[in-house]
């Protein structure tokens, strides 16, 4: 998805007012009889409307899971009490005591994070002349994204959703439409990591001796117990081939996971049974959780250079968005075709979801293309012509906080699930607060700190020390997005007192 480090990194989709459940049930109603009563008309606004809400519940798959319905009334639950009913004053919650709160300053932390990684080659970049971070069509009625900017700037200094206007005649210069994309408003905070930076992040890895495994799956987890079985250690990682079924393990010292929607289901496999065993051998130490897919696209357009000018190519090389629907800008390369200079760019669209579901209807991956894409970039002018190289359903993992989950089931153990629709630019933060509660899970489990006052540094962000980092860039509420419940479960599971077992083991289940 979009790297945006704000509202389409890190802030909760229950924020919008167009994502908010009750509108999304009544569009979804709505969009139903549209589609029985006047196809053409329904057919029509999702081909040339941005703005057509893409985000859509999957009725009879909601409605036959118990469990999804209650994760849909806890995500608006937790929406009711950092956002109220969009007006003011009917919040909960105080501002500093929100979920965007502290996932918004943990999101603004990547472009400097990213500098002391002091990597030989270029990560990020922020909104620049060439490549601008731009929001269209936010302010056309008083309902959609700039209500929650109006939240949102309670919730966090105004200078971290900084937003500058820019004219007709900017837009106009940058090769746009204003009558169609609306108000165009670039975001100088926001920006987006280079998405070539995978195969030069598995070189950096292998030249320092680690291993890449793009082909394994983790299924299963060792563990054995310490403090007379009060708690556990993870000892060994069994992995599986998808392709050829092999199975192997791997020793380890700790074990830090970043989990993907596939990944429901984290429970405690016991052979030896005991009571306590028995009643919790099937429990999940996961949150609830659900998916909800969108569509990606990559395309490929070609520019005769000959015949558009240079000004209409700004707009191909920008990131920008209609709400949860975005456009980045991949690569370029300048070509000669018969003798005639043309430019390629690369560029991915993506937005929308369908939930709880993991794919997309095609009626989303449609509006992207054409409300979206097409419409905006003007596709349809002379000298230029695209191909879609590739489609598919791009599937999130949601939980009732709509943010990332953290948890930590043994000593020297943590992961993090539920990431929702964000994108990728969190991942570096993200490493660097699991390196940070990971420590801190093991001076729990070691009795060097209490658990009150685990929960305290948790809740401060009050870390003393991060493994392989200089300093603590962290001051906010992480405790809120820790599975404190489950994170001592597998060790009352597996090694109780009437248990006699020496090892036992944290099933994966996909």
């Amino acid at each position: 998805s979009n790297c945006k480090l704000i509202l389409g990194e890190c802030c909760p989709t229950h924020y919008h007012t167009d994502y908010w459940l009750p509108y999304l049930v009544y569009a979804g109603v709505r969009d139903v009889i549209h589609r029985l009563t006047n196809f053409s008309s329904y057919l029509d606004g999702i081909r040339n409307n941005p703005r057509w809400v893409n985000v859509k519940v999957h009725f009879s798959n909601l409605l036959a899971n118990p469990r999804f319905l209650g994760l849909g009334m806890s995500n608006q639950w937790n929406a009711l009490k950092d956002v109220g009913v969009h007006v003011r004053g009917t919040a909960f919650n105080h501002p500093t005591n929100t979920a965007a709160h502290t996932s918004i300053h943990h999101a603004a932390l990547a472009p400097d994070l990213i500098k002391q990684l002091n990597l030989p080659y270029t990560m990020f970049y922020h909104s620049n002349e060439r490549s601008m971070s731009l929001e269209m069509g936010v302010c056309r009625s008083k309902y959609g994204i700039i209500d929650s900017k109006a939240r949102l700037g309670e919730i966090v200094n105004k200078e971290m959703i900084e937003e500058r206007e820019l004219s007709d005649s900017e837009a106009l210069a940058r090769g746009y439409d204003p009558d169609y994309v609306g108000r165009l408003t670039e975001q100088p905070n926001d920006g987006a990591l280079i998405m070539s930076i995978d195969e030069e992040m598995e070189q950096d890895i292998t030249s320092h001796g680690g291993e890449v495994r793009s082909s394994s799956r983790l299924t299963t987890v060792l563990v054995k117990p310490i403090n007379n079985g009060t708690d556990c250690e993870v000892t060994r990682v069994r992995w599986v081939d998808p392709v050829t079924g092999d199975i192997s393990t791997t020793a380890v010292r700790s074990l830090t996971t970043s989990l993907g929607p596939s990944m429901t289901s984290l429970t405690v496999d016991s052979t030896t049974e005991t009571w306590f065993s028995r009643m919790f051998r099937r429990t999940n130490l996961m949150k609830p959780m659900m998916c909800a897919a969108g569509s990606t696209m990559i395309v490929l357009v070609k520019v005769d250079r000959t015949r558009v000018q240079d000004s209409s190519l700004h707009k191909f090389r920008d990131d920008w968005g209609y709400g949860n629907k975005h456009h980045l800008f991949m690569g370029e390369r300048d070509v000669e075709m018969d003798g005639v200079p043309h430019t390629l760019f690369v560029l991915q669209t993506s937005g929308g979801g369908m939930f709880p579901s993991q794919y997309a209807p095609p009626e989303i991956a449609l509006n992207n293309l054409s409300a979206v894409l097409h419409n905006t970039l003007q596709l349809d002018t002379s000298g230029i012509s695209y191909e879609v190289v590739s489609v598919r359903s791009c599937t999130r993992g949601i939980t009732a906080q709509n943010v990332m989950r953290i948890a930590a089931p043994a000593s020297n153990m943590v992961m993090v699930y539920g990431l929702g629709g964000t994108g990728i630019a969190t991942m570096v933060p993200n490493a660097v607060l699991l390196s940070a509660v990971r420590r801190q899970r093991g001076l729990l489990a070691e009795g060097v700190i209490s658990e009150g006052e685990f929960r305290s540094r948790m809740r401060e962000g009050r870390f003393d020390k991060i493994p392989s980092w200089h300093g603590n860039p962290f001051s906010k509420n992480y405790l809120r997005f820790y599975d404190e419940k489950t994170s001592m479960m597998a060790a009352k599971v597996l090694f109780s007192r009437s248990s006699q077992r020496l090892l036992g083991f944290l099933r994966f289940i996909v």
